[in-house]
């Protein structure tokens, strides 16, 4: 029963201090089984004294191993995404986000374990876990509308009033633009849908950004590759043309990664579209207008949308005036790849909503913890 109780502890200490709990459920245990050896486990164990980085000398006296075994097992354990290695420290990450994003990413463990973690986390999915995500009264994630759309609204916002005016965290090349490193990485939820048994019904590239810090420490590693600006947009252009959510932490400061999501394989997006958990993200501040004169009945938006908002409303009138295509705002998230992918411009956005987001990671965490309904 040692190692049971190992993992349990583990998941009592991921847990300290993060907004989204891992809850004490078998498919919890058989991931941090699955990922985790008994050996790195106990080591890990020793972040219950200190929530803090910790150097290998430090996590050596505080576990009795000697540091030049340290040093290897958590070198190995940065190498696989298990743990995050900053200078001569190492962080012991909580699971979402965290642990689930690095580890899938880095996607170099064996491949063994890697299946069995990420179907005991498919698992936990449907075991309703992304009821964690809107357990708080604030949204953790919230959606950035698609590049072209955004751009022609700039351009008219420019007569409009001062409310109506599109903000530069509302637009994905100025959100972008205040960081100074990018790096395109895999993504951790195709990768884990696809060790599942479940690979992403839209695309296999690779499309997820990390920013600033976070890039430099995966390029350290090895993974993914470091892009300009200008590639970056045009790499976010062709993931909405993927049919793809631009998506990120819910905070006007930039975020350290920006997701490009699928309704298939996102925690996320996945959630709110099969289990209408609306509450784990907030919606973008637009939503898409339809021209029905524009219009060629393509189907092409219908096809495309993330969250089966749009549909063909076939006509029943002598003269044909109600064949037109139906948006369902109440399920549209605003995320305008109707829009970017309108063969004959037919769709356009709209500014229709104002919602702030808080400015700071640390803001959003407090304010979520303060709100949690369980």
């Amino acid at each position: 029963m040692v190692e049971t109780d190992i993992y349990e502890k583990l998941r009592k200490i991921m847990n300290t201090g993060t907004a989204i709990k891992l809850p004490k459920h078998k498919a919890v245990g058989e991931m941090l089984r699955a990922i985790f050896s008994e050996e790195e486990a106990q080591l890990l164990a020793v972040f219950e004294k200190s929530q803090q980085p910790l150097s290998s000398e430090k996590i050596a006296q505080l576990s009795g191993v000697p540091e030049e075994k340290v040093k290897k097992i958590f070198d190995d354990m940065a190498h696989k995404g298990k743990v995050i290695k900053a200078g001569n420290f190492y962080v012991l990450m909580p699971f979402v986000p965290g642990l689930f994003e690095v580890y899938f990413t880095h996607n170099r463990d064996d491949p063994e374990r890697m299946r069995k973690a990420a179907k005991a986390y498919r698992e936990l999915f449907y075991a309703g876990h992304p009821f964690e995500l809107s357990a708080g009264g604030y949204p953790l994630y919230r959606v950035i509308p698609s590049v072209e759309p955004t751009e022609k609204i700039i351009e008219i916002n420019k007569s409009l009033e001062v409310q109506h005016q599109v903000l530069p965290y509302e637009v994905l090349r100025e959100y972008l633009s205040k960081a100074n490193l990018f790096a395109v990485v895999p993504c951790s939820c195709r990768n884990a849908a696809k060790l599942a048994g479940e690979p992403c019904k839209r695309t296999d590239e690779n499309f997820c950004v990390t920013t600033d810090f976070l890039a430099k420490s995966v390029l350290d590693q090895g993974v993914g590759r470091q892009v300009t600006l200008d590639e970056l947009m045009e790499i976010m252009k062709k993931a909405e043309e993927a049919g793809l959510v631009h998506e990120t932490i819910n905070i006007q400061d930039t975020s350290v990664f920006i997701c490009n999501c699928c309704p298939c394989c996102c925690g996320f997006l996945k959630s709110v579209r099969e289990f209408h958990n609306y509450n784990a993200i907030t919606k973008s501040n637009f939503a898409p207008r339809w021209n029905g004169n524009l219009c060629q009945r393509c189907e092409k938006c219908m096809e495309i949308c993330p969250m089966g908002a749009i549909f063909h409303h076939w006509p029943h009138s002598e003269d044909e005036s109600d064949d037109i295509m139906v948006i369902r705002e109440d399920l549209c998230i605003g995320c305008g790849v109707c829009a970017s992918n309108c063969l004959n411009g037919a769709i356009t956005l709209e500014k229709v909503r104002n919602v702030v987001p808080v400015k700071s990671q640390a803001e959003m965490e407090e304010k979520f913890r303060i709100a949690r309904a369980h």
